[in-house]
């Protein structure tokens, strides 16, 4: 999938502005960004719920918007919107199933009977964790290629979350699907995927590959003889953490010869911490502190 250029105003405030990424086949992919940064309404406009003022997104070279039939790849569930909530889980699996031609109705039911759902339940008076659990298992059974998660973990318990993410892992893993998921469990998002967009200021501001991220950005933990910080550190760091002398930053292109030009400074604490997704959120998004 190529998403080029989508921008997007809703009641004349800009949300979504030049909004561009790939997804490639069997990648877990995450969307971070500060509530209110556009992350489900990007979701919308991938789905077809919103289209975009401008931008295009494609499959296999086909604009979705020109080949509507393209829009079965796609799988979304609006939690925010979900007008099937008072459905019956029956009445909801009818609707996906007329709704995505390739719906693996055999593995719907085996995956309801094995997690104890009941199709006569009303999915309004399902607990929390349980319509998560059913949302995913919707999600696989589509099998459109893309899946959309919106926060699929919030407020499920340990013992279901542990199911919703073995289901997302074991079948897309095994039939080359992708999967975007927005999630403000940071912890256990970068367990899970291959790379992290980041979305600041309705854009794409970054997209980190962890595994080469983890090659080239460090944590730092500095401590100066003064309070005033070397020039090198404050052009090539993002600040986590300064209290008193003790500088905490992230460094997202360390190298050997940056790390020489610190030490010439003559630190009396030079010492690298363990880098999470946390911190490059925070490093990235967080309100800026100006280093003296």
């Amino acid at each position: 999938m190529i998403v080029e250029g989508l921008s997007k105003t809703i009641n004349q405030q800009p949300v979504l502005e030049n909004i561009s990424f790939q997804l490639a086949e069997s990648e877990l992919v995450g969307l971070v960004g500060r509530n209110g940064s556009g992350k489900t309404s990007l979701f919308r406009i991938i789905a077809g719920q919103y289209l975009p003022d401008a931008g295009d997104i494609q499959i296999n070279q086909q604009s979705i918007y020109q080949t509507p039939g393209l829009k079965e790849q796609i799988f979304f569930i609006d939690e925010k919107e979900n007008f099937l909530r008072g459905y019956s889980l029956k009445k909801i699996n009818a609707f996906y199933r007329a709704s995505y031609s390739a719906f693996d109705q055999d593995l719907f039911l085996q995956l309801i009977q094995q997690h104890e759902l009941s199709l006569h339940a009303s999915y309004r008076q399902l607990s929390k964790g349980m319509q998560g659990l059913f949302q995913m298992i919707l999600a696989i059974c589509s099998n459109a290629t893309y899946l959309l998660l919106d926060e699929p973990f919030d407020g499920l318990d340990v013992i279901v979350r542990k199911q919703v993410i073995g289901l997302l892992l074991e079948h897309l893993s095994e039939n080359n699907r992708t999967a975007l998921i927005a999630s403000h469990n940071l912890n256990e998002l970068e367990s899970l995927i291959d790379r992290a967009l980041l979305l600041k200021g309705q854009t794409i501001t970054k997209d980190y590959r962890l595994e080469d991220m983890r090659e080239t950005a460090k944590k730092m933990q500095l401590v100066f003889k003064t309070k005033k910080i070397p020039a090198v550190v404050k052009e090539n760091s993002k600040l986590i953490d300064f209290q008193g002398r003790v500088i905490t930053a992230v460094f997202e292109n360390f190298t050997p010869e940056l790390a020489a030009e610190i030490k010439s400074h003559d630190p009396l604490v030079f010492e690298e911490l363990p880098l999470s997704l946390e911190d490059l959120f925070e490093a990235n998004l967080k309100p800026k502190r100006k280093l003296l």
